[in-house]
């Protein structure tokens, strides 16, 4: 049997750059960004009966971030988006992400991929700032809020529909 090992490309994040403008306007995370690790920061419930001799644990929510950093990289419209956010509270931090595998393709429509799109929030830490000999290093949170809407991403459009 073979198997995929898919490497970090093969996972996309696309977060809406238009700023409540109209229509989403996706780009992808990537020029500048070397790191985007997920946490998931599962929140549990502990049970024992009296007849048993061990807890039971369930997960009961979690609270969903990805910490992304990398270099500054003028004129990749995600990487200017995210520095813009250095300053910005509420719900000028607010936009929508949508995360696609690209192993999960369509058999009947090629280019479109599964996907999820998630209200975030950015946070941005460091908008370009260390050591002069370490460029610009950018650095920040993408926090997740609530569930994710499961549809399809066409990837030559950057279109997300819901529930396909």
């Amino acid at each position: 049997m073979a198997y995929t090992l898919p490497g970090a490309r093969d996972r996309m994040m696309f977060v809406d750059v238009s700023k409540g403008t109209g229509s989403p306007t996706y780009e992808r995370v990537g020029k500048g960004f070397d790191t985007a690790t997920p946490s998931s920061n599962t929140q549990t419930q502990s049970m024992q009966w009296i007849d048993e001799a061990n807890q039971t644990t369930t997960t009961t929510s979690k609270s969903i971030q990805r910490a992304i950093s990398g270099k500054r990289a003028v004129g990749d419209a995600f990487n200017d988006y995210f520095c813009s956010m250095f300053d910005k509270l509420g719900s000028d931090a607010e936009t929508t992400m949508v995360l696609v595998d690209s192993w999960d393709e369509s058999s009947q429509t090629p280019g479109t991929y599964a996907a999820k799109k998630y209200s975030v929030v950015i946070d941005c830490t460091n908008d370009g700032g260390g050591a002069a000999t370490d460029g610009l290093p950018i650095e920040g949170t993408i926090y997740i809020n609530g569930d994710p809407v499961t549809g399809t991403f066409v990837l030559a459009t950057k279109t997300f529909t819901e529930g396909e």
